[in-house]
């Protein structure tokens, strides 16, 4: 039996360590792409409401048994914004914390079966995947975060050419929304309601805490100084070099660490491969010495 589970589970890591390698070589799309196919918006999946069923009542538990700290809480009130998400932050670490809690339990079920050890590692995973999902809402800003930063010099640069005949940012902002992508777009329209409904610089300010990049906070200050009649074409000349230099180190960065990826997920399969030809012998050899009295 023992065996038997073994090779199940080491040829389904091996399986997905291939996906896994081919995806990264191969640039194959992940499986949230899919995901994001298969539901349509606004419709909710049989799966879905089975996994709310079961976890609501304990994340309501959860939520009223352990309190979190206000700092924690406001810092994943903006992650949580920034992605358009509708729950409260108390909610979703409640239910990230039921959804572990449920992971680490199923690990019983393999006591009865006589793999003890099963459970612990079970329970494990169950441990890490929720600091998994924590941590994946702040790489998800991030992301977010990238994709407004590789569109930072094309918009330096057509706001430098637009001062030279209006200084108007609502008009320049509006123009630029048309043309912007789907992130900064998103923020444009934050910005551009601010600005037409209070304090134009008030609203540079919240714009800027709201993404926190340096490079939007060196724009900002720039901006201001508009408004206070200053010219700021130098500035921004500057500036846009300066943002383009950082985005293809960047770039750099990022094309150095693909091949990295790849070793890792090739390390990982050789590991796997041998695990799958050596557990077999390693029984073997142990069955072999107990039928001769060891």
């Amino acid at each position: 039996m023992i065996t038997i589970i073994l090779s199940i589970l080491t040829t389904a890591l091996i399986g997905y360590g291939s996906y896994q390698a081919l995806v990264v070589a191969l640039g194959l799309p992940r499986g949230d792409m899919h995901e994001a196919i298969r539901n349509l918006p606004g419709k909710v999946s049989f799966t879905q409401k089975l996994e709310d069923l079961l976890l609501e009542p304990i994340a309501r538990l959860i939520s009223k048994l352990l309190p979190v700290g206000e700092y924690k809480l406001r810092r994943i009130q903006s992650d949580l914004d920034r992605l358009e998400r509708k729950e409260t932050p108390q909610a979703f670490l409640s239910t990230t914390m039921a959804r572990s809690l449920l992971l680490a339990a199923a690990g019983i079920i393999f006591i009865p079966l006589g793999i003890p050890w099963l459970t612990l590692i079970t329970a494990v995973t169950g441990v890490l995947a929720y600091f998994r999902t924590t941590q994946d809402l702040h790489l998800r800003v991030t992301k977010v975060n990238r994709q407004i930063a590789r569109e930072l010099p094309r918009l330096v640069e057509s706001l430098n050419y637009s001062l030279v005949e209006n200084r108007d940012l609502v008009t320049f902002f509006e123009k630029y929304h048309q043309v912007a992508g789907r992130a900064l777009g998103r923020e444009l329209d934050k910005l551009i309601l601010d600005m037409k409904t209070g304090n134009h610089e008030l609203a540079l300010r919240r714009f800027d805490a709201r993404i926190s990049l340096p490079q939007l906070a060196a724009l900002v200050s720039i901006l201001c100084g508009v408004y206070q009649g200053v010219d700021q074409r130098t500035s921004l000349l500057i500036l846009e070099q300066d943002i383009r230099t950082t985005e293809r180190e960047m770039l750099r960065r990022e094309m150095e660490k693909r091949p990295g990826r790849i070793k890792v997920a090739s390390f990982i399969l050789t590991i796997l491969m041998i695990l799958m030809f050596m557990v077999p012998l390693v029984l073997l050899i142990i069955k072999n010495l107990q039928s001769v009295g060891f």
